[in-house]
């Protein structure tokens, strides 16, 4: 029995191995999962111009659609239920401390240990935060462009690599105002 077993384990992860699924594909098949990860060829750059004036230049093959989730605020996601990512962009004059105001909201829901985060964005000041939650990491950062206009960036993600949101972050800019460095729209 046990030989059995063991040979049809060997089965499967050879037959997962030929065909190229991963044990991520496999699971995301057996629980389900919103989106799956359309693959890592060449980045195909789309551009999001929000109603906010805040325009988006992201790679279609790891970043979802970006919606206007409300009158100031681009929403963009990437992921699946085991994996995901989700940005608001936003843009707002409510905050006095965004970055204080925002960390004090998330230590008041769950417990937290704060990072200082290092971002550079083109044609940018900016300033971040990191909190590791646990299951998930939050970024809170302000970014105030050289023309004048400030993002505020709230970022969750379930992934332990917060790299595609600096990578994201720094193609997102001003609508009219795009930086020499931005990424451009295949």
């Amino acid at each position: 029995m046990k030989r059995k077993l063991g040979a049809l384990l060997c089965a499967c992860l050879a037959a997962l191995t030929l065909t190229g699924c991963s044990f991520r594909d496999v699971m995301l098949y057996l629980y389900g999962g919103d989106d799956f990860v359309q693959g890592s060829g060449e980045p195909e750059y789309l551009t999001y111009d929000g109603d906010n004036g805040i325009t988006v230049c992201y790679n279609a093959n790891d970043w979802n659609t970006p919606v206007m989730q409300q009158q100031d605020t681009i929403s963009i996601t990437a992921g699946n239920r085991l994996d995901y990512t989700a940005v608001l962009l936003q843009v707002t004059d409510t905050y006095t401390d965004f970055l204080e105001q925002s960390g004090e909201e998330l230590n008041a829901e769950t417990n937290t240990v704060r990072y200082d985060f290092s971002l550079t964005v083109p044609d940018a000041s900016a300033e971040a935060v990191r909190y590791d939650c646990g299951s998930y990491q939050m970024i809170f950062a302000e970014i105030a462009y050289d023309c004048g206009t400030t993002l505020y960036v709230s970022a969750a993600s379930r992934s332990a690599d917060y790299d595609p949101i600096v990578e994201l972050l720094q193609n997102v800019y001003p609508t009219g105002h795009t930086p020499e460095t931005a990424a451009q729209a295949s």
